[in-house]
């Protein structure tokens, strides 16, 4: 066939959505990242204390069924050792409202207060690995793309900006998902399994709706501010550091202010350190009983940080195509 008769063809291949481009980008970082070992053996360590704290919740239900004053005493015992020392009394006075109620009541009471309590100790443990996650492959997916100039080749495709940006935050979604929200989720499947009736749902179906928004404000803003960072240099080590500082110097800022004497305000002082930031924004996510009146703030300062990180990611992600 001579070669001017070939001409054009029908594509005759399945088509897809113009809207599922993102995830090519996504697949691409997700299997790059499972690559690494030490995130494989993280990625299966995550799964443990979900298993723990199932015991414990077992522990709890079988304190529940013992008498009335047991029930009183061993469920506050349990609640001190999991609760922050500054909610326990708050808690400690909801619970002396029901001195003399019946079994059916107590259990009422105190059993989502538990749950509750054990999903919040279970999202503090897993924000110290979802530093280290978020550290092993965020630093390096824009910043690569920079160094690489592999953007000529993402955006010589029709991809636009946004989901480029899209594919790269679910890579990092991906895993967080995979190390917090999931274990939490199955911590609530283990609770309901060890319990001695299955009409603990009826009091405790709104957890996991609970679980997974407490979890999204902590992986969402912390995934955007990991991007930004890798947006910002084209060395990934820089971003890397950078990261990690975040938290170091986060932690060293909590530490000093703490010891000013009451000289800082306490509203600042919760908000230096971002594990903090993220404990309170699952207190009152989760409903858990406290006095903490900046969580208003707190959520309208975390919404904040997600907007300019997103801005200055955007506006690295368009420098080169406007070069």
């Amino acid at each position: 066939m001579p070669i001017h008769n070939l001409g054009y063809r029908e594509w005759e291949g399945e088509r897809e959505s113009g809207n599922s481009r993102w995830t090519v980008v996504a697949g691409i970082g997700i299997r790059r990242a499972w690559q690494s070992a030490w995130l494989r053996r993280i990625a299966f360590l995550v799964w443990g204390p979900p298993l723990a704290y199932g015991v414990l919740i077992f522990l709890f239900e079988q304190v529940l069924t013992s008498n009335t004053q047991g029930n009183a005493d061993g469920m506050r015992e349990l609640l001190r050792l999991l609760l922050p020392a500054e909610m326990f009394p708050v808690v400690q006075v909801t619970l002396d409202g029901l001195n003399g109620a019946d079994r059916e009541e107590l259990l009422n009471a105190a059993r989502p207060i538990f749950w509750k309590s054990v999903l919040l100790q279970l999202q503090r443990s897993q924000a110290i690995g979802m530093v280290v996650v978020v550290g092993l492959i965020a630093p390096s997916l824009i910043s690569q793309d920079v160094r690489s100039r592999a953007f000529l080749l993402y955006f010589s495709r029709p991809l636009t900006r946004v989901q480029y940006i899209f594919g790269k935050c679910a890579t990092v979604l991906c895993y967080l998902l995979l190390t917090c929200t999931l274990p939490q989720l199955l911590l609530y499947v283990f609770a309901v399994l060890l319990s001695p009736d299955i009409s603990v749902i009826s009091q405790t179906w709104d957890l996991p709706l609970r679980a997974v928004a407490a979890s999204a404000a902590m992986i969402v803003p912390t995934t955007l501010l990991a991007l930004m960072l890798s947006s910002m240099t084209v060395e990934s080590r820089f971003a890397t550091f950078g990261w990690f500082a975040i938290w170091i110097f986060g932690l060293a800022a909590f530490l000093v202010m703490q010891n000013l004497n009451g000289d800082t305000s306490e509203l600042v002082l919760r908000m230096s350190f971002l594990f903090l930031l993220y404990s309170d924004l699952s207190v009152a996510i989760l409903d858990i009983p406290s006095f903490s009146p900046h969580a208003d703030t707190q959520f309208a300062f975390v919404f904040a940080l997600c907007v300019i990180c997103f801005a200055v990611i955007y506006r690295k992600v368009s420098a080169p195509l406007r070069a």
